[in-house]
């Protein structure tokens, strides 16, 4: 079951996505070794670029003089080496590599990053972006702006395809991901899980939730996946969130996807997770006699008979309503 995303051409469907999984050569190896069509690699964060930025601009003090300015080159180019070795090295293996970008705020330096990795190998570029909405007077229009802006400066800095992590928290994401085709973006995956806050009421401390997806996560993604599909077919998708099993995979390239992307399931049931997908789509392929994935994928997209489903977000037509 072979498919295209991208534009690259891929042995499987499955992805392994950015995490402690694609980390490491020695993992990324594993990932293929499983029948991986592709890595993406542990996200590069814009946050760290800064930070570090930040703390060169304190050590460069004045009379410092040589050593000053030795210190700062010596740390910017180990920082920037750091990453760019990962993408060298995840390029020697035999399945595609995307390199990935953490993309918080609004800011340029990154950008010389996704194109020094694009230099070492990387096959395309995958953006994993979110504006925070704290300020109530910033509308919902200015953050798409944001995000289409940062979308046309990296596809105008790198020579290799980019696609976009959207969050689940979009007003309307048809609206957004058509303009970020606008602005050349070439794929989409849906949908970014991040960070969030729990509280320990005793301590009334801030503590980490649980970062591992659910395999219930993926319904809302298939519904957004197939509205996509049907809407922007020129866009190439893959589904992120809730993709466990090899029937959650099936589910999503029927709605429209071109690939998926996996990280929960490795995390409980190990990277042989990965074999057991690709199993379970060739063995379903041929059961119900498809020959390839392009013969079935987006048969239920919204241009097909699914629509009234897809579109209906009320429970009202399945209870009864003489309901006790």
């Amino acid at each position: 079951m072979k498919t295209t995303y991208l534009g690259i051409p891929l042995r499987s469907p499955v992805v392994v996505s950015s995490s402690p999984y694609t980390a490491a050569l020695p993992r990324i190896e594993r990932c293929a070794a499983q029948g991986a069509g592709a890595v993406v690699l542990k996200s590069i964060f814009e946050e760290q670029i800064l930070r570090h930025a930040a703390a060169l601009e304190r050590v460069s003090q004045p009379g410092m003089g040589d050593a000053g300015e030795y210190l700062e080159r010596y740390l910017g180019d180990a920082y920037r080496e750091e990453f760019l070795r990962l993408v060298r090295d995840a390029a020697t293996t035999e399945i595609p590599v995307i390199a990935s970008i953490n993309c918080i705020v609004s800011s340029a330096e990154w950008v010389d990053y996704a194109a020094a990795m694009a230099a070492e190998g990387a096959a395309a570029i995958e953006l994993n972006i979110f504006f925070q909405p704290a300020d109530r007077r910033l509308s919902a229009a200015e953050l798409e702006r944001s995000y289409a802006d940062t979308v046309r400066r990296v596809v105008a800095a790198v020579p290799v395809p980019v696609s976009v992590k959207l969050p689940v928290r979009l007003t309307n994401v048809l609206h957004l991901a058509d303009a970020l085709l606008a602005r050349g973006a070439r794929g989409a995956v849906l949908f970014n899980r991040y960070f969030e806050p729990d509280i320990d009421v005793e301590r009334m401390t801030f503590v980490s939730g649980d970062p591992y997806s659910e395999p219930g996560e993926l319904r809302n993604v298939l519904r957004s996946t197939a509205l996509c599909a049907a809407a922007l077919p020129q866009l190439d998708l893959a589904v992120s969130t809730g993709v466990h099993d090899g029937a959650a995979a099936v589910k999503a390239l029927l709605c429209g996807a071109r690939a998926v992307q996996v990280c929960s399931a490795i995390h409980r049931r190990g990277y042989g997770a990965i074999g057991e997908i690709d199993r379970y789509i060739d063995d379903w392929a041929l059961r119900h006699g498809f020959g390839s994935v392009e013969e079935f994928r987006g048969r239920m997209n919204c241009d097909r008979d699914a629509d009234d489903v897809f579109r209906r977000v009320q429970f009202m037509r399945y209870f009864p309503h003489d309901a006790e």
